[in-house]
């Protein structure tokens, strides 16, 4: 496997389960990728993806069998939305009750959104954590133009646009209207899962399990006709090795240079990609702030930079001691793109003021905090994507000897175990096909 994160770990564990000899390079000196935790000053920050939700099957299945599902706790979330200076909040464990008792939109905002349930479910029936190219539906109009449409300018600043920029980091005005329809999915969820020792604890105890070499550069590979050629570079040595198969599990500019196999429109999709990056702050407070909300999503004319506040204190225990508190703050792509470079003290003061009017001044009680910087957080939705995809994988080889997967078809955790997992089931068929008589 080259990739150490949630798909090339996933993959790696179902082959090793069904008996072959597996390893794993990773570039990084850890695994997970963007499900990262880091431990600091009895704090635990989440400092890249930040839920589990109960709709991802193959993540709690793989928890399941990996016998770690005591550590997952279950919670309620409730969602902050901020207007005119005061915090609504709508109870994901009651979402169409809260959303329609609430103040934050006006009775005909709530009538014409209530028209978006059966295109909704339909949306749901179609895509699935593996792939989005199944919204081509949706796929010829920016979410923007689709709400203001047909629901209104309400609905989309105070509703479309805290879930996308919340979520996805995204624009409304560039991401196509099924990403939305997808995104309502999760909000479609009556709780969320959270480790007690972070989110990374999956993939840390599938790392744990297999045998992983970190700090490993892949400089090139080649296909011949039996084996894989494997050229790169650990701990500053030079190595080649060779492989029956390969599992391609990276990002999607790291995979052009290492994937010649690729056909015109793979590559034409995946040269297409513009990676969204992310500045995130994450503090350790020595008391727990008076915010109730498990996430607060700033609408653009509440605070056009700041996309979410996460009060992760309140997404699963063991992150801080009992009167302490931990929140993460995340920013938008522009904002991420101008201040990537800046002093972490300049990111501190710059965010914690831009928070200040949603949960007070947080400053005198940080004890620790984190800076993450991403270069590659999630990918630019915008119209025409989910065709793209759909040729992209349209051209996928499933019966080849080397294999790519990666979360960048569709979105979140359960999108990476998922294409783990069947680009792990490609490589079996493929040597149950070649041993078989003929």
């Amino acid at each position: 496997m080259v990739g150490g994160g949630l798909t090339g770990l996933t993959a790696a564990w179902r082959l090793q389960s069904a008996g072959f000899e597996v390893k794993v390079f990773e570039k990084e000196g850890f695994v997970g990728g963007r499900t990262r935790s880091i431990h600091k000053d009895g704090f635990i920050f989440d400092v890249g993806a930040i839920t589990m939700l109960p709709t991802y099957a193959r993540t709690c299945a793989l928890i399941e069998e990996l016998g770690i599902e005591s550590h997952l706790n279950r919670v309620a979330p409730v969602i902050g939305i901020p207007r005119g200076g005061r915090i609504y909040p709508l109870d994901l464990a009651h979402p169409l009750r809260s959303l329609l008792g609430t103040q934050l939109l006006s009775g005909v905002a709530k009538l014409r959104l209530l028209k978006l349930l059966p295109t909704m479910v339909r949306a749901w029936r179609k895509a699935t954590y593996e792939t989005l190219s199944t919204l081509g539906e949706w796929d010829h109009e920016s979410i923007a133009d689709y709400v203001r449409r047909e629901f209104g300018e309400e609905v989309l600043e105070y509703i479309a646009g805290p879930i996308i920029r919340g979520n996805t980091l995204n624009s409304t005005e560039c991401a196509p209207a099924g990403e939305l329809l997808w995104m309502l999915r999760q909000y479609a969820a009556p709780y969320i899962f959270g480790f007690d020792s972070g989110i990374n604890f999956l993939a840390e105890t599938l790392g744990s399990r297999l045998p992983v070499e970190l700090g490993a550069e892949i400089l090139s590979i080649e296909q011949r006709d039996v084996d894989v050629d494997v050229r790169g570079r650990l701990d500053g040595v030079d190595f080649t090795d060779s492989f029956d198969a390969l599992v391609l599990a990276l990002p999607p500019k790291a995979l052009l240079p290492l994937a010649s196999s690729l056909t015109v429109r793979q590559r034409a999709f995946l040269e297409s990609i513009v990676p969204l990056r992310s500045v995130n702050l994450h503090v350790g407070l020595r008391r727990r702030p008076a915010a109730a909300a498990t996430f607060i999503l700033p609408p653009r004319s509440e605070q056009p930079m700041l996309t979410t506040i996460v009060m992760d204190h309140l997404k699963a225990p063991g992150r801080c001691a009992p009167d302490k508190g931990v929140v993460s703050f995340f920013l938008s792509d522009d904002w991420s793109l101008e201040h990537f470079e800046a002093p972490e003290s300049q990111i501190f003061d710059d965010i914690l003021a831009m928070a200040r009017p949603f949960v007070g001044d947080l400053a005198p009680d940080v004890e620790s905090f984190v800076v993450q910087r991403w270069p590659y957080a999630t990918i630019k939705s915008c119209v025409g994507l989910y065709g793209r995809m759909a040729a992209y994988e349209a051209d996928l080889n499933s019966a080849g000897c080397v294999q790519i997967g990666g979360d960048f078809l569709s979105l979140g955790m359960e999108a990476a175990v998922s294409s783990g997992t069947t680009v792990a089931g490609r490589l079996v068929k493929h040597f149950a096909a070649a041993a078989a008589p003929h």
